[in-house]
């Protein structure tokens, strides 16, 4: 979209200076144009401080990932309660010896059917639009997913 604005944004300046255009015309463009030009730029800026903190974070905290129940076990009720929302969207509950969720954070769901098989964890997830034909596998999972996590790690302390 930046390209294609500042191609735009050229192509009437070029009109400009070769009268084909009137001053107002110019003007109008102009400011349209430079509008945009400058969201697009801070918006790319923005983003690359929020990736750039992510992937520091991510350096940081990435090994705790792989020993949640330490993490768990190790954090107090006000940490416990705020990790059972954050990755459970606060709908784990227990029922018949084990517990159930209609609701995971992605990164987390992908051994949701050896927990199962285990007796620790059903996962019932809710579809929203049964046209969507749902992903398999680890497509999709991305660093913007992880940043919730990380996040509460970084808070533990």
């Amino acid at each position: 979209m930046l390209e294609e604005t500042q191609e735009k944004m050229f192509s009437v300046e070029e009109k400009w200076i070769k009268n084909e255009i009137s001053k107002d015309t110019y003007d109008r463009w102009y400011a349209t144009y430079s509008s945009t030009i400058h969201s697009c730029k801070d918006a790319i800026e923005r983003l690359s401080k929020v990736e750039t903190h992510a992937l520091k974070i991510l350096q940081k905290k990435l090994h705790l990932l792989g020993d949640l129940k330490s993490i768990y076990n190790n954090a107090n009720i006000i940490q416990k309660r705020e990790f059972v929302k954050l990755v459970f969207d606060s709908n784990l509950y227990y029922q018949e010896d084990v517990y159930r969720t209609p609701t995971m954070i992605p990164i987390m769901s992908r051994n949701h059917l050896l927990m199962q098989e285990k007796g620790l964890l059903i996962y019932n997830k809710k579809r929203d639009d049964f046209s969507i034909i749902p992903s398999s596998g680890m497509n999709g999972i991305t660093i913007e997913q992880l940043i919730p996590i990380l996040t509460f790690f970084e808070n533990l302390k």
